[in-house]
């Protein structure tokens, strides 16, 4: 079955947690790409998964839809579906396909015949308004599509992962739209797939050509770190994140005390060569100043150093007996001589 219909509706699926500007991204390239085919983008959804699906660290799905609405203020185009999170236990995304387009079907009826009212609240606007013209049926006709990453389509050959009734009424009846990243394959995949091959003309490769590796998972590491998550994802979504305390910005691990001062004195950290600092020894009561500015003379160093004295001090302590002595040769090179014995 050839899917010949040129207007679609792109359906998202996932967890959100949180809603990445990579996600919106996906929107945007998909829509690029079709409308260079030929096709109508009506509109985008994104459907959050439910509460139930077992994944570390995953936002309840109030805050993840709450976080979806925030993100999505700035891709009006693209409304948010709770409908999954909102059923009694987790749903397989061909269920979720199959309920947005036969929500979809009764509104494009219920246009044409004017009888049936049903909520339009899922869709844009405008694509409800574009109903209302005078077109033929055929032309009212839309696909919902699911809008995937190319890790997704991958996921199709991970045993016991996908129903394979499912994959194939996925591709068959509703069709993908994959959005590639570097490092994927998504060609290579579909011919190895016997039945991803058989309905390929149901799926749409995207290339991203401008690389980015934004995930949910990279920036949840940062937010629990308190590391800067800007431009990564929407600032209204950062600020209800830190708002609700979620994903540990409440108890950051590494808290600002833990930030390194690079002005206090650690063996990490050199002094600059051209910044030397003065060492002062006291010995014998009596100051000899071992490094000087490196802007004074050698014939100055070694005057303030020895006072053209060819032996000067000798240190002792009461756990270690220590013979030092500094000595000007008969070139001017200074000598240092030690003699230690350490007492047990």
């Amino acid at each position: 079955m050839f899917l010949d219909n040129k207007n679609i509706i792109l359906l998202s699926t996932g967890s959100f947690n949180p809603p990445t500007n990579m996600h919106l991204r996906m929107f945007e390239i998909a829509r690029d790409h079709l409308n260079r085919l030929g096709h109508t983008i009506c509109g985008g959804l994104m459907s959050p998964t439910h509460d139930s699906y077992k994944k570390k660290d995953l936002a309840p799905s109030l805050h993840r839809c709450a976080m979806i609405e925030q993100a999505l203020v700035a891709l009006p185009w693209v409304k948010m579906s709770d409908w999954e999170v909102k059923q009694n236990g987790w749903t397989r995304t061909r269920q979720v396909l199959q309920y947005h387009q036969n929500h979809l079907n009764m509104i494009i009826t219920s246009r044409l015949n004017g009888a049936i009212k049903v909520d339009t609240s899922l869709f844009p606007l405008q694509f409800i308004e574009n109903l209302d013209a005078n077109d033929s049926n055929q032309n009212r006709a839309v696909n919902v599509r699911l809008l995937c990453g190319a890790d997704l389509l991958e996921s199709f050959a991970v045993p016991g992962l996908w129903n394979d009734d499912d994959i194939e009424a996925i591709v068959r009846d509703y069709g993908l739209v994959v959005v590639s990243r570097s490092g994927s394959n998504p060609h290579k995949f579909i011919y190895e797939s016997n039945v991803l091959t058989k309905y390929m003309a149901n799926i749409i490769v995207v290339t991203e050509w401008i690389t980015n590796e934004v995930s949910s998972t990279k920036v949840r590491r940062a937010l629990s770190r308190n590391e800067s998550v800007k431009f990564l994802i929407s600032e209204l979504v950062e600020s209800y994140i830190k708002e609700h305390g979620l994903y540990e910005t409440l108890n950051n691990k590494y808290s600002n005390n833990d930030i390194l001062d690079v002005n206090s004195k650690t063996i990490f950290l050199s002094p600059s060569p051209s910044n030397k600092t003065h060492k002062t020894y006291q010995m014998d009561d009596k100051k000899l100043n071992i490094d000087e500015p490196d802007n004074l003379p050698c014939t100055e160093k070694r005057v303030i150093n020895c006072e053209k004295t060819k032996v000067r001090n000798v240190a002792e302590s009461k756990e270690n007996f220590t013979r030092v002595a500094i000595q000007v040769s008969e070139s001017g090179i200074i000598e240092v001589i030690s003699d230690m014995e350490t007492m047990v």
